[in-house]
């Protein structure tokens, strides 16, 4: 019982963030819709905040999982784009990327919870600079910034989209910008620069 109870509450802490944003997301909703007492999340987590760090924790984790496979399948520019897509598309459908951006915004005010977050973001970071690193080997692009630096602004473009898509911004403007920077890695493709290792 006790393993069902804190998996209710971290999987009620996700719909709550998904449902009603951080502010919304306090003991007594997430008890409710749990369908405990709230004082078992404190028993559980010690603080609210633990719990939500841990709801992140596991949705982000399973995400990675999820995407790791096809992501290290990645050989092009292009392909990684194409990739990126699919990803920002499952993590709407999925609500994922409403609760990455609750978390963010909620921690802004919270230094200590903040570093939690972003810590929790080092291992997309990380996927996605080695994708970085196979896919431009040794092109001219590769000159011009480092795999962790591009792969650093690659996470930081994902958390502003995320941020953006819910201040009421066109539903459809992230898509066409991947679609933009989807061509234009096929063109960099044509012309050397972002091949890839076959």
């Amino acid at each position: 019982m006790t393993q069902d109870t804190r998996d209710r509450l971290v999987e009620a802490a996700l719909e709550a963030l998904r449902t009603k944003g951080f502010a919304g997301a306090s003991a007594r909703t997430i008890a409710s819709l749990a369908g405990v007492n709230p004082g078992l999340i404190f028993y559980y987590f010690g603080t609210l905040d633990e719990l939500l760090i841990e709801a992140l924790r596991q949705s982000s984790e399973e995400r990675l999982r999820r995407y790791r496979p096809a992501i290290e399948q990645v050989r092009t520019a292009r392909e990684l784009v194409v990739a990126l897509r699919e990803i920002y598309r499952e993590d709407i459908e999925s609500g994922h990327i409403r609760v990455v951006s609750e978390m963010v915004s909620g921690s802004v005010a919270r230094p200590e919870m903040g570093e939690r977050v972003m810590a929790l973001m080092e291992p997309w970071i990380a996927l996605a600079e080695a994708s970085v690193e196979r896919v431009l080997g040794d092109s001219p692009v590769s000159a011009l910034a480092s795999a962790r630096d591009l792969a650093f602004a690659g996470v930081t473009f994902y958390l502003g989209a995320n941020l953006i898509s819910h201040l009421g911004s066109d539903p459809e403007a992230i898509d066409r910008l991947l679609v933009g920077a989807e061509r234009a890695a096929g063109l960099l493709e044509l012309l050397g620069g972002g091949a890839g290792v076959e």
